[in-house]
């Protein structure tokens, strides 16, 4: 069963730490500045938060973290985090989107306006593996979601969702590469899109697991032989 978002236990309702010049919230009508030094208080807490929740589900997967650890690492009570997230599950479902979201607009600029399907093969690719060497948890944390997603049926379709975003943007960029290039498809570019993302979470597997099986080139290979299988030149019209 999911993990329920019950409320906090008292002890741990507690907000942040005063900011500085908090003082002036105390004033019947308190100026623009104090106004905006508590909102980038809360922003900076936030953020605090959520890279301590990036480390800790990577590592301990979501079951294994505690809002004690996570609020510990990020050098926060409890109360910070519950005055910001509604909890645990909320958290990692702020995390989940935020780090699918940031990665993908990664991907896109990577591919840009190249001027062949081989060039922005091997520039998507290049940059999807570039992220997972940057960063190792990065898959870990994907996989954490998509297993989190699996699992927990109250959550299914809301991480369903975002991947399929992932999905879509894919679409996108290869309807767009079909239509600049002028090109046709052997199959429907959304069926092509589920395709390459899972060449990309296989192949990072491996990277990660065995990196001396995996050259660097070998994702772009890979993606361009997939991918000039699976397009033609365009016919042209009668």
């Amino acid at each position: 069963m999911a993990a329920m978002r019950s409320a906090p236990p008292a002890s741990a309702r507690v907000t942040e730490a005063p900011e500085p010049g908090s003082e002036l919230a105390r004033n019947d009508a308190p100026r623009a500045g104090a106004r905006m030094t508590r909102e980038q208080s809360k922003a900076q807490t936030r953020e605090r938060l959520l890279e301590a929740a990036r480390s800790v589900f990577a590592s301990s997967g979501f079951h294994g973290a505690s809002v004690e650890e996570i609020a510990a690492a990020a050098g926060f009570s409890t109360g910070a985090l519950y005055s910001n997230f509604d909890g645990k599950e909320d958290l990692f479902l702020v995390l989940m989107e935020r780090e699918i979201d940031d990665h993908a607009r990664e991907i896109a600029a990577a591919v840009g306006k190249r001027p062949s399907v081989a060039e922005r093969a091997a520039g998507g690719a290049r940059q999807w593996m570039t992220m997972i060497e940057r960063e190792p948890e990065l898959l870990l944390l994907f996989m954490e979601f998509w297993a989190y997603g699996v699992r927990e049926a109250q959550v299914r379709p809301k991480v369903a969702a975002r991947f399929a975003q992932v999905r879509e943007l894919l679409t996108r960029l290869i309807a767009d590469g079909v239509r600049e290039l002028d090109l046709e498809l052997e199959l429907p570019a959304e069926q092509l899109a589920v395709a390459i993302d899972a060449l990309a979470d296989g192949i990072a597997r491996q990277k990660l697991t065995d990196p001396d099986a995996v050259p660097d080139e070998l994702m772009g290979k890979v993606l361009s032989l997939l991918l000039a299988g699976a397009t033609r030149p365009a016919r042209a019209s009668s």
